[in-house]
């Protein structure tokens, strides 16, 4: 609406325009005629908008003449972020239990922790008989060592009179016993301790003090950082051996390495897989199920006019387009096809001839114009 007033305010000023040299069609046909134009200020009657320097200028409106070069073709493919197998873990117990909490508290999602790093306790519980059974079997145990020890001081007390084949027996029988007693000691009296195989970002999965938990659940997940998987689908399978880098357009900080394609197409599309190593820390973070687009280039190569992403904008009819400066207070859009090079780059293939003054700021706001 503030656009539309800056416009509305210079109504009645009559304006005239005609067109540059350097306006006209991929074919260098002149898109304006060069009659007179005398009318209101702002869109006219042929889609062009007629704006006076002072506005431009408070607009923030920019151009540059574009050249044709030669790039490297890209294709777009939709994708997702996965978690990548060699930074990606989970946490388990090996057997039933209660879930108890280390000194630190239970740990939440979002929470960073170390490899090796205590994340909880599992005390193993089983039914009163069993329990019972168990303990009573590490009683008997602990009679058994108490005896062996005492049979063995009394040899030892012997010295030479001792039969030394008996206190090697008896040696031999206390060390069974007392690594029996341990193993029952490990499953009945001290918990199972939940370690962090890696390092990373924990995603707690409703986990909660005292609860009871069953072997084999998926207690926690940790994430590394700077490791990601990113699956995407195209349908320009001529060009699945030719990639090799790739960059998102949401983020062309985050740089991609083309790991492989799967052999089976599925509705039409191929699957390829990318991934992403040492994330870099300004950028955006990559999330686990997020949507991005991946651009990559292929081996071929295209001419066009690289512009800038916020230069192209979408028409009434949803199509896109370009303004062109064709004087200095007349502009007129442009419909171009397009691909895409980058989070901030495009090229444009067709619709728009070399040494053309397009507008590379405030383009979003000329096309508001009405």
């Amino acid at each position: 609406m503030r656009l539309l007033s800056i416009v509305t305010a210079f109504i009645f000023i009559t304006h005239t325009a005609s067109a540059a040299p350097g306006a006209h069609g991929p074919n260098g046909e002149h898109i304006t005629n060069e009659e007179k134009v005398v009318g209101q200020l702002g869109r006219q009657a042929d889609g062009s908008v007629i704006m006076p320097m002072p506005t431009q200028a408070m607009l923030g409106i920019a151009t540059q003449i574009v050249t044709e070069t030669t790039i490297s073709k890209t294709i777009k493919m939709s994708g997702v972020v996965r978690p990548h197998p060699e930074g990606h873990a989970v946490v388990q117990p090996s057997s039933d239990g209660r879930f108890e909490a280390p000194e630190s508290g239970v740990l939440t999602s979002g929470k960073s922790v170390k490899a090796g790093q205590v994340l909880g306790y599992v005390h193993y519980q089983d039914t009163a008989y069993e329990l019972a059974s168990q303990n009573s079997e590490l009683k008997v145990v602990r009679n058994q060592i108490a005896q062996t020890r005492r049979d063995v001081d009394r040899l030892k007390s012997l010295g030479e009179l001792a039969s030394k084949q008996e206190l090697d027996q008896l040696q031999t029988q206390l060390k069974n016993l007392t690594e029996q007693e341990y193993a029952l000691q490990q499953g009945l009296e001290k918990p199972e301790a939940l370690v962090a195989p890696i390092g990373g970002t924990i995603i707690n999965n409703n986990i909660r003090n005292g609860q009871w938990i069953e072997a084999g659940t998926d207690l926690f997940e940790i994430i590394a950082l700077d490791l990601r998987l990113v699956d995407a689908t195209t349908s320009e399978v001529a060009h699945l051996t030719s990639l090799s880098q790739a960059t998102l357009l949401e983020n062309s900080a985050v740089k991609l390495s083309y790991i492989g394609y799967s052999p089976r197409i599925s509705g039409g599309l191929a699957s390829v897989h990318f991934e992403s190593r040492g994330e870099d820390d300004s950028a955006a973070p990559l999330l686990l199920g997020q949507p991005v687009t991946v651009i990559a280039p292929v081996d071929s190569s295209i001419n066009g006019l690289v512009l800038p992403a916020k230069a192209l904008v979408k028409n009434s009819a949803n199509l896109p387009v370009v303004w062109i400066k064709v004087s200095a207070e007349r502009f007129m859009p442009q419909a171009v096809r397009y691909q895409t090079l980058g989070e901030n780059e495009i090229v444009v293939i067709a619709g728009l001839g070399a040494d053309n003054r397009v507008v590379t700021a405030g383009a979003s706001l000329l096309n508001q114009v009405r």
